[in-house]
């Protein structure tokens, strides 16, 4: 229920209108003076104060001074009532603060109009000084925290210039040449390092100006390997050329690694470090070239053993031969002892031509499953009568390009050695064909070693006797062998045909525990695939 204060020295009056009021329900108080009124609107603020220009103690216009002095009651409205109409009065007393006059002798229906009016006004204002405080307490609050905010961040920039700028002073004193991008791919530093190796200013190489500094048969390859580890995230190594500042260009190893934000939050770039591998390059490729010619001596020697043993063989048995036709007892045993001598020369001559690459077999689309599913069956009846023979082929592979009779040779290879590292006890031998991808791949292998890609991957595992770690990092080299009879080409060979199909051959064995050996081929469809086959179609 609204409150009303009403002043009026006429006593006829001031009881009018507090029946008036009290018929619309208002609660309503009244006071004869100035002072009274002062002390009741200081004890309980009505809503509304009517009051009569005239007063006995003061006049209207001191009251509503006062009244609009008092924090607890300067917001609230208030109307003059006056038996004249001054303009001059109406003005000065809106200027104290007044909401309205109304004329003496009032008219009921008018009263309670504009009695209403500014009751509902006031309710108004008040409703919008409490939203008003509201929203203010609330920009306070927010003000409050924006500033610890800005504050906070602030403080974060400091540290974050502190820590770039001993990262740069670390950079610039370290012996390697430094290199920091964004995540928009583009670099944002170098070292003094790099700069001095490559002879040029920081505004040329910013952004991708450094690119202009890499040899032209290695942008492509680098600027591939550096979006797509972006584009994943991960770290990278790669190897290309470089052009110094002398103009000789030469082969650094670059290392990338992702910037996350503390706590792994948003990616920030990358950083990475460069140095110079061209005499370690140059190194290697002169012990590889000794290595390579020490394997040269090895089977240059091993062919002349083996050839010599059997054309030994074969001039024996042609002696023999002879000696029997002076005789007479010739029965034709030694020409096919010649004939079967002669057939592992051939053999062993086949082998070599692989091994070197000599053997330009044309490629067609192979079914892996099927053809190690044929020669499988075929090797039942040559191996251990004690050893069994397990498959799981999967028989929805895409085919690889490739060559079924030298796929057929490293099937038929490897099952022998599994057989005859079973030897007299019982065993197994396992055969799987499956599709791996490129991070299944890649657990097992760096990913430098073959391009991003899934293969097929044939697995031939056994129980066997396995190999030291000595053997194990001979069984590739032409001529080492620990069988008692054999000329050691077998896996020389098996390699030779991995790598003319594009893939890649592992290894994993121990003694006692058996060895496996895992091959991974390209397939039709894939990147690897497709490159095979333009290769090999522009060779033939």
């Amino acid at each position: 229920m609204e409150n009303i204060l009403v002043l009026d020295d006429e006593s006829g009056s001031l009881k009018l209108l507090t029946e008036i009021l009290a018929s619309e329900g208002y609660s309503v108080r009244s006071a004869e003076n100035g002072k009274l009124a002062l002390v009741s609107i200081a004890a309980q603020p009505p809503d509304l104060i009517l009051v009569d220009k005239r007063l006995p103690d003061m006049d209207g216009f001191e009251f509503c001074r006062q009244c609009k002095a008092q924090n607890e009651s300067s917001a609230i409205p208030l109307i003059f009532l006056s038996a004249h109409t001054d303009t001059q009065a109406l003005a000065e007393g809106q200027a104290l603060g007044a909401v309205d006059f109304i004329s003496k002798p009032f008219r009921r229906e008018e009263l309670l109009a504009r009695v209403r009016t500014h009751l509902e006004l006031g309710r108004l204002r008040g409703n919008v000084e409490m939203l008003v405080a509201g929203r203010t307490a609330e920009l306070r609050d927010t003000v409050v925290q924006l500033e610890r905010e800005i504050s906070h961040r602030i403080r974060a920039e400091d540290a974050l210039r502190e820590s770039e700028e001993r990262f740069r002073t670390m950079a610039n004193t370290a012996p390697v040449l430094i290199w920091v991008s964004g995540p928009d791919k583009l670099c944002t530093f170098f070292n003094k390092r790099w700069l001095e190796f490559t002879g040029r200013t920081m505004e040329k190489e910013l952004g991708s100006g450094w690119a202009e500094s890499v040899h032209a048969d290695d942008i492509d390859r680098c600027m591939a390997t550096y979006s797509k580890s972006f584009d994943r995230r991960r770290g990278f190594k790669m190897e290309y050329r470089l052009r110094r500042s002398d103009g000789e260009y030469r082969w650094v190893l670059d290392e990338g690694v992702p910037r996350m934000e503390p706590g792994g939050g948003e990616f920030l770039g990358y950083v990475g470090s460069c140095i110079d591998v061209t005499e370690v390059r140059r190194t290697q490729q002169e012990a590889l070239g000794m290595q390579r010619l020490e394997s040269l001596r090895v089977l240059a020697g091993g062919i002349a053993h083996d050839f010599t043993n059997l054309m030994g063989s074969i001039l024996a048995t042609a002696e023999r031969a002879e000696a029997g036709i002076a005789e007479g007892s010739f029965d034709g045993e030694e020409i096919r002892t010649i004939k079967h001598v002669a057939q592992q020369s051939v053999e062993m001559a086949r082998e070599l031509m692989i091994y070197a690459g000599k053997d330009k077999a044309s490629i067609e689309p192979v079914d892996l499953s099927l053809v190690i599913e044929d020669m499988a069956e075929i090797m039942k009846s040559s191996i251990s009568k004690r050893c069994v023979l397990e498959r799981d082929l999967r028989r929805d592979l895409p085919p690889i390009w490739g060559n079924p009779t030298h796929i057929r040779q490293v099937v038929m290879n490897l099952i022998i050695n599994a057989s005859e590292a079973i030897g007299d006890t019982d065993g197994a031998i396992h055969i799987r064909t499956s599709r791996v991808t490129a991070e299944q791949r890649s657990e097992r292998r760096p990913p430098s070693l073959m391009k991003e890609d899934d293969y097929l991957k044939l697995e031939i595992s056994d129980n066997g006797c396995g190999m030291t770690r000595e053997q194990r990092c001979r069984i590739f080299d032409p001529f080492f062998t620990t069988k008692r009879s054999g000329h050691g080409l077998g896996l020389a060979v098996v390699q030779g045909i991995v790598q003319s199909h594009g893939g890649v051959i592992d290894v994993t064995t121990a003694p006692g525990r058996g060895t496996t050996f895992e091959i991974f081929f390209p397939y039709i469809g894939n990147n690897a695939g497709t490159e095979l086959q333009n290769t090999c179609a522009a060779s033939q």
